[in-house]
């Protein structure tokens, strides 16, 4: 586990204390009178003054330091922040749900992340852990990806992302002081949709008897192409609460956290496909009377909320999704439909406007936010640099005039799909969020050609930093960075759309530098989607394992392989392929594999290496992974994510942050944990 991963362990741990939790809330009243409750500290607040606290505290503080429990960090999962930035974090607390406390962590640089401490008291360590594996094996873009967990004798901890958009819930019904944002129905059907995917795929894992056991709508938001992703997977069956006799959002037949089934998850999407159609909250308004009430069809247009009702042309659509609800809310478990069933009525429903899919070919579509910065006349009327041809189209770079933002154009009228696939496809590639892959920020899709749309890295690729007429020599340092980036970022690509994603076209020339000079990985996802193409006519053939014939053929097992190749580049300085005086061409990986003896580093290794003794034994490891990677068997070859950890192992420490922040964290702890304490304080006063 490298630094990063320890550090933000150190983090959060310091954050829930149980302990000082304790402690802490004994002295409420001084804590709550506090002006500014970032700067404040234990001191402070004046009871640790007593030497008997004094010396709890340090007790409590050699014990946390002899604990041998850890962060478990869910796959390759990699914090997208540097260590520096925890020294400034603040807390604030988002409220309290069916099983424990929200907490989200502000870093200086923005990132956020979602601490969930659990009410654990009856939860065993085993069963937790039992739990929490099941759930991290979860990944789909309509779920929200468990990141990381913690589990100790008294605390339970889970870590996610953070929805910058928040929960449906507070889209559709406001929070306290925020005006209530309009939502149309497109976005409403999208976010059934999202939420149904979600759920549904929840109910095949663990052999088909997953089960979320607490939907509702703040536990569902908004992921980048607004659709719903369903959150607090997992927690039912092992947390043991009774649900208050209000909490409408429950199946009749459910008394308590531990008879919770797939069929009353369905009976909770139905109270949520009512709210979205009526904007009422279930907490309020018992729907399913309110609803049922309505016997006429001819007075069905008065369930549905006045600012959908302005829109004649979606009545049919939303009678049609009104159905669907009554189906989920039946009292007869017998009569509820399976979920893939709902998920497949919903999307029929999305395809009765025909104009939809017109209306998206003709313009921009916005991944990541959706927020349309630009527009594709911009695009077009702007002067374009060519920057060259690849395997899938041209890549031009356009300064937006009135902007003075540089981005990055690929263009391509090879496309394969249709428009909805080609849609779809892209939706789970804006999902992608990492440090060290490129985010697509838009595309354009028309019959004749399709454009998509990336940020412009001024640091050239490396394979220009490698071969080309410019370069610069690269340490033996910034190259490991390279690798260890580039492949935690390919090993990203591979979890997602259910651990099926493929990049397809990984290359020097692909990968990038990020703001860390770490590896960045551009181009992802684009093989299969577009038109085959053959290894006859392949620009650069090399970098492809011996099964792929074209590239519709390409597999995670060939992006190793890849990858490998691009390994043996940085070693050795020489490109993928090469061409003898005879004219013959010879790959990368067949020359390493003809010069492999035992002086072979001297051979292989890239002379401006040399100078770098002390580091041959890393170099070789190095060199050794690649040749795992370039394997002729697929089945042989390493999983992205067991390349990363060999290459972090090699590498030692991360080195994004340096490593005496360790001692100042220690001084930060205790501040942390307060302002914990103090946020949800703070909260609590303003409620009352």
């Amino acid at each position: 586990m490298s630094k990063i991963y320890d550090n933000w362990y150190r983090l959060v741990e310091a954050v829930l204390r149980k302990e000082q939790f304790r402690e802490l809330s004994r002295s409420a009243s001084i804590a709550s009178s506090a002006s500014t409750f970032g700067a404040i500290s234990f001191r402070d607040l004046g009871f640790l003054n007593d030497e008997s606290s004094s010396t709890n505290l340090r007790q409590l503080e050699e014990a946390v330091a002899n604990s041998q429990e850890k962060l478990v960090f869910i796959s390759d999962f990699s914090p997208a922040f540097d260590v520096e930035d925890v020294l400034l974090v603040s807390v604030e607390f988002l409220g309290s749900g069916t099983f424990g406390s929200v907490y989200t962590l502000v870093m200086n640089s923005g990132v956020r992340i979602v601490v969930k401490r659990l009410n654990s008291g009856s939860i065993s360590e085993l069963e937790f852990k039992r739990r929490v594996d099941i759930v991290g094996n979860v990944w789909h873009e309509n779920v929200a990806p468990l990141r990381a967990y913690y589990s100790s004798t008294n605390e339970k901890l889970m870590l996610y992302d953070y929805h910058s958009k928040g929960s449906i819930y507070a889209l559709l019904h406001g929070q306290t002081g925020a005006n209530l944002a309009h939502v149309d129905w497109g976005t409403r059907l999208r976010i059934a949709i999202g939420a149904a995917r979600g759920i549904s795929e929840i109910h095949t894992q663990n052999d088909g008897k997953l089960v979320h056991g607490n939907i509702k709508s703040s536990n569902i938001f908004l992921n980048p192409q607004h659709y719903g992703c369903v959150s607090d997977l997992g927690l039912t069956n092992i947390i043991e609460t009774t649900f208050m006799p209000n909490a409408r959002c429950y199946a009749p037949e459910v008394k308590s956290t531990q008879n919770v089934s797939q069929e009353s998850d369905v009976y909770s999407f139905g109270i949520l496909l009512l709210e979205l159609l009526t904007g009422k909250s279930p907490a309020h308004v018992n729907l399913v009377k309110f609803v049922n009430s309505i016997k006429s069809k001819f007075r069905t247009s008065t369930v549905f909320h006045v600012d959908l009702l302005k829109y004649p042309a979606i009545r049919k659509q939303m009678v049609k999704v009104l159905e669907i609800g009554r189906r989920c809310i039946a009292k007869s478990i017998k009569k509820r439909p399976k979920m893939y069933e709902v998920v497949n009525m919903l999307e029929s429903i999305s395809k009765m406007n025909t104009g939809s899919s017109v209306s998206l070919e003709r313009k921009l579509v916005f991944v990541k936010d959706g927020n349309a910065t630009f527009v594709l006349e911009d695009m077009l009327r702007d002067s374009a640099e060519v920057l060259g041809r690849g395997t899938f189209g041209s890549s031009y770079k356009t300064v937006l005039g009135n902007r003075d933002i540089s981005i990055t154009m690929k263009r391509s009228k090879d496309v394969n799909v249709a428009f909805e696939e080609f849609q779809k496809h892209m939706e789970v590639i804006g999902r992608m969020r990492h440090e060290s892959v490129a985010d697509l920020k838009a595309y354009y899709f028309s019959r004749e050609e399709v454009l998509l749309v990336y940020d412009y890295y001024d640091e050239h690729s490396l394979y220009a930093l490698l071969h080309g007429t410019e370069r610069t020599p690269l340490d033996w340092e910034t190259r490991l960075k390279i690798a260890i980036g580039a492949a935690r970022g390919i090993s990203h690509i591979h979890m997602q759309d259910g651990r099926k994603l493929v990049h397809g076209n990984i290359k020097s020339s692909n990968i990038f530098l990020n703001q860390h000079q770490y590896g960045l990985v551009s181009d992802a996802g684009l093989a299969k989607v577009m038109k085959p193409v053959r290894r006859a006519v392949m620009r650069t053939p090399n970098y492809f394992a011996p099964e792929v014939k074209d590239t519709q053929k390409t597999s995670q097992a060939s992006d190793v392989y890849s990858f490998g190749v691009v390994l043996l580049e940085l070693v050795s300085g020489k490109p993928s392929q090469d061409t003898t005086e005879e004219d013959e061409v010879i790959s990368l990986a067949e020359w390493v594999h003809s010069v492999i003896s035992d002086d072979w580093a001297a051979k292989v290794f890239d002379i401006e290496l040399m100078r770098y003794q002390s580091d041959e034994e890393a170099m070789t490891q190095f060199s050794q992974i690649a040749m795992d990677c370039i394997n002729f068997v697929p089945e042989y070859r390493p999983k992205m994510s067991e390349v990363v950890k060999m290459l972090e192992e090699i590498s030692g420490v991360d080195t994004r942050g340096p490593l005496s922040i360790e001692s100042r964290l220690e001084d930060l702890l205790p501040t942390l944990t307060l302002r914990m304490v103090a946020a949800e304080l703070e909260s609590s006063r303003l409620l009352d």
